[in-house]
Parts: C-alpha cells; sequence; structure tokens
C-alpha cells in the first residue's frame, strides 16, 4: 500500500513530519503514530482539525458545509479528519506546535462532579474537579474538553467558563436539550461525587493579539462560556483594551449568569454589557432585541473597528458576520466558534 509524508506547519513556524496510507485520514494516521493533532468529533462535523493545504494533492471525504464552507474548500481549507492525501502534503495548521500532544495519557483525566445547578430554564451549571495529586487544569481561554457520559463511550465538547487554574476546577454552562444524550445525563443520571472522563484541552478559539484594539465579543446562549473565560483572562492578564460583552437569548427565562457579568464589570473598568433579549417584555430592563441588531447599532454609531469574537448558534454567527461585513471591519479580524450538529445531541 502507497504512502505519503505529511508535513504539518503550526502557527509559530515549527514542524513534524510522518506517513500516512492513501486510504486512510490524516488524523487517523497521526494518532497511529502517537501524534495526537488539534481534532474532535473525527467525523467531518466540527471545524477543530481544520488546516490549508499548501502543497500536495488530497481526496476530501464529506464534511458538514457549516464546518468547512464550499469557499474555504475551493481555496484550499481541508478537515484533516476527512483529507486522504494522493500525493505528500504540506498542511498550515492555525496553531501552535505546543498544542500538539504525543501521548494520549496527556490529554486524558478523571473528574469528579462538584456541583450541577439549575441556571436557567434551559441551562445548567455542571462544575467538575480533577482528582489525584496534579490538579493543575491548563488551557487556552476559548478551548473545549470532552465530556464522555460516564459508562458509556458517548462524548460531547464544552468549554469551560472558568480560566486555567490549579485547584482543577472546569465551569461548563450547558444547554438543556430535549432528547440530547448528554442533557438526558444532566437531567438523569448525574450526581454530586460521580466521576467521568476528561479529554483536552481541544481547539482553536481564543484570544488573538493585536495591540490595544477594542474586543467585542457576541455570544449566544451558552456560547457565552468561552466569551466569559477570555474576558476573565483578560482581567486576570491586566488587559487594557475596551471590550463588550453582547450576550443573547430569546426569551427572559433562558437569561443566566447576570450576576457573574455584573460583578465581572464592576471588576473591569474596561468591561460593557449588553445583555439581550429578543422577545422581552415590557419590564425587560436591559437590551431588547438580538445581538446582532444591538451590535449593529452600535457599530452604526460609532463607527468602531475591534476585533470581534463570536460565539453560538450557526444563525446568529453567520449573522453577526454578515452585520461585520456590512460594516467594513476586515474578516481576519473575525474569530468565530459555531455550534455544530453532534449527531444526536
Amino acid at each position: 500500500m502507497s504512502t505519503h509524508q505529511i508535513k504539518i506547519i503550526t502557527q509559530d513556524g515549527e514542524s513534524l513530519c510522518f506517513e500516512c496510507y492513501e486510504d486512510e485520514d490524516v488524523i487517523t494516521a497521526a494518532v497511529r503514530q502517537d501524534i495526537y493533532l488539534m481534532s474532535s468529533c473525527r467525523e467531518g462535523g466540527c471545524a477543530t482539525c481544520k488546516g490549508f493545504c499548501a502543497e500536495g494533492d488530497y481526496v476530501l471525504g464529506k464534511c458538514s458545509s457549516q464546518a468547512l464552507p464550499y469557499e474555504e474548500e475551493e481555496a484550499g481549507e481541508v478537515l484533516l479528519c476527512r483529507c486522504y492525501p494522493t500525493t505528500d502534503l504540506d498542511v498550515e495548521v492555525p496553531y501552535t506546535y505546543d498544542r500538539i500532544s504525543f501521548s494520549p495519557e496527556g490529554m486524558m483525566f478523571e473528574a469528579e462532579v462538584l456541583e450541577l445547578s439549575q441556571i436557567s430554564i434551559n441551562v445548567m451549571k455542571f462544575l467538575l474537579r480533577r482528582t489525584g495529586d496534579d490538579k493543575t487544569i491548563k488551557f487556552e481561554s476559548g478551548q473545549f474538553f470532552d465530556l464522555e457520559i460516564p459508562g458509556t463511550t458517548i462524548t460531547r465538547s464544552y468549554s469551560p467558563a472558568n480560566t486555567a487554574n490549579k485547584t482543577g476546577d472546569l465551569e461548563f454552562l450547558i444547554r438543556v436539550v430535549d432528547g440530547g444524550k448528554f442533557s438526558e445525563y444532566l437531567k438523569n443520571d448525574a450526581k454530586v461525587g460521580q466521576r467521568l472522563h476528561v479529554k483536552g484541552p481541544s481547539g482553536i478559539f481564543g484570544l488573538k493579539e493585536n495591540g490595544f484594539t477594542p474586543r467585542y465579543f457576541v455570544a449566544g446562549g451558552t456560547g457565552l462560556a468561552p466569551i466569559l473565560s477570555m474576558v476573565r483572562r483578560m482581567q486576570e492578564w491586566e488587559e487594557p483594551q475596551k471590550c463588550i460583552i453582547y450576550f443573547g437569548v430569546n426569551t427572559e427565562a433562558e437569561i443566566f449568569h447576570l450576576d457573574e457579568l455584573n460583578q465581572l464589570a464592576a471588576q473591569m473598568p474596561t468591561l460593557e454589557l449588553r445583555n439581550c433579549v429578543w422577545k422581552c417584555s415590557d419590564d425587560w430592563h436591559c437590551e431588547k432585541g438580538s445581538v446582532v441588531d444591538i451590535l449593529r447599532r452600535d457599530l452604526q454609531d460609532t463607527g468602531a473597528k475591534p476585533d470581534l469574537y463570536l460565539c453560538g448558534p450557526p444563525g446568529m454567527v453567520d449573522a453577526t458576520f454578515a452585520v461585520c461585513a456590512e460594516m467594513g471591519i476586515p474578516k481576519e479580524r473575525i474569530y468565530l466558534e459555531k455550534f455544530l450538529p453532534s449527531g444526536s445531541s
């Protein structure tokens, strides 16, 4: 069976090489040789393993159009879990070399449930703490972890709302969906003291350095979690940029974490909040409308050209991206993470 040489080039200019059979995808080939590149679903359904093929030819398997839009595919972007080489490949990935692991154990650990609480009509707070002697949790704000339902091999990916820490804590804000496998676990089987397997961190969503450019964060529902983590990291590092959180839900019953947001804003003089409810009552005291509408209003009123961080349902992210383009914000200054379908939720 013919093999091809795969060269992975990371964001910081480092590289590594490995062999890939013609009938296997790049991620599988890497894992076979104890190289763990950024990946998650391995079914072409998320964008975690996205890269740019700078040299070589390949066949691309079936991918979600949300994970790999047609125009990106035409430009040479690939999902490595669906990329089958027909020649040697040079692939540029949008993360640094230190994000690559060379041991599966380095990415897996056990955690205990500390808290399980309903914080809105459709959101639960799920607080875990790493077990063992070394409780240190390392990740870049914006990344995600895979949580395994105890007693199964079913995993789902969620981003923490807190920051890296030495106490081992991971705070997840999880939307409860009727019929969803992880949702059913949370509602029926999860309990304080239970242990589950955690894998990660993964993902490339996170803060980018761009001088003192203001940062606007747009979150739909539980997309608030990675946004909160990034803003909390800015607070820890005492970063001076002005920042605004646009947090949107459909109804007032769905809003959550207002106290946490207000506390953060009280501690950060550079932070402003736009808590937006689309279908609200006359009594709603914050922004009335969608995050897309409120963001458009602010950009029109101020003429600001901030860096934009978007996280939430695909429709919200796409609509917000369109508003940014309409306002002349370069796409290179827009960073996003969409909630993509996970099969059976």
